[in-house]
C-alpha cells in the first residue's frame, strides 16, 4: 500500500512547476524592465547632451541627435539583455540575433508612431498632453509589451545550458570524477557504478582476476 507521501507527490508536482515558471517569468520581467529603464536614461541623457549639453555637438539637429542616442541605447540594451536577462538563451548566430533584436526595437518605434498618428488623425487630439500620453504612455506601454514578447519567443531562443547532475559534480570535486550533465547518456566511470572497473576485478600480475575477499598467493619479490 503506497504511503501518503508517495501518493501526494504527483499532485504536488504540477503546482511546484507552475510556481517555478511564474517565478522565472517575474524575474525575467524585472530584469527586462531594469535594462529598459537604463536604456531610456541613456537615450534621453545622450539626446540632451548632444542637443543642449556643454559642447552641443548636434545643436539644431534634433533628429540626428535622436538617431545617435537611440542607436547607442539600443546597443546597450542588446548587450545587457544578452549577458544578463537572457543569459544562457542566446543564439549561436550572433548576427541573426542582433538583426532580430533591431527588428523588435523598430517594431516598438512603429507602434509608438501609430499611437501618435491615431491620436492626431483619428481622435483629433493635438495638445502637448495628448501627444505625450499617446507616445510615452500608450505607445511606450504597447511597444514595451511587444518587445518583451518578441525577445522571449523570437530573439533569445537558444537552449539553456543543462546543469550538471549533483552526484557528478560532487564526485568531480571530491574524487576527480568527470562532471557530466544529467541525462546526457555518458557512462559513469566510478568503480562502484561500473563493476568492471572495481579493484576486486582487476587482473593481478599472474593474469588471474581476483574477486572481493579472495586472497592472492602471489609472493612479491
Amino acid at each position: 500500500m503506497p504511503s501518503a507521501e508517495t501518493s501526494s507527490s504527483p499532485q504536488s508536482a504540477p503546482p511546484a512547476r507552475l510556481r517555478e515558471r511564474v517565478v522565472a517569468w517575474v524575474r525575467e520581467l524585472i530584469q527586462f524592465g531594469t535594462v529598459g529603464a537604463l536604456s531610456f536614461v541613456i537615450d534621453m541623457g545622450l539626446f540632451n547632451l548632444l542637443q543642449h549639453g556643454p559642447l552641443a555637438v548636434l545643436a539644431g539637429h534634433p533628429n540626428t541627435a535622436n538617431v545617435v542616442s537611440a542607436t547607442i541605447a539600443t546597443i546597450f540594451s542588446w548587450v545587457a539583455n544578452r549577458l544578463w536577462t537572457y543569459r544562457g538563451r542566446t543564439q549561436a548566430n550572433v548576427a541573426r540575433e542582433a538583426l532580430l533584436f533591431a527588428f523588435a526595437n523598430i517594431g516598438g518605434v512603429l507602434i509608438t508612431q501609430f499611437c501618435l498618428f491615431f491620436s492626431h488623425e483619428v481622435l483629433g487630439l493635438h495638445s502637448p498632453l495628448a501627444d505625450n500620453v499617446a507616445a510615452y504612455v500608450v505607445g511606450f506601454a504597447l511597444g514595451t509589451a511587444f518587445r518583451f514578447v518578441f525577445y522571449h519567443y523570437i530573439v533569445f531562443t537558444g537552449a539553456p545550458d543543462q546543469p550538471a547532475s549533483p552526484t557528478a559534480v560532487l564526485g568531480a570535486v571530491v574524487g576527480g570524477v568527470p562532471a557530466t550533465h544529467a541525462g546526457d547518456g555518458h557512462q559513469d566511470e566510478r568503480p562502484e557504478a561500473n563493476p568492471a572497473l572495481s579493484p576486486a576485478n582487476v587482473p593481478d600480475r599472474t593474469g588471474q582476476t581476483r574477486r572481493a575477499g579472495q586472497a592472492s598467493d602471489e609472493v612479491l619479490p
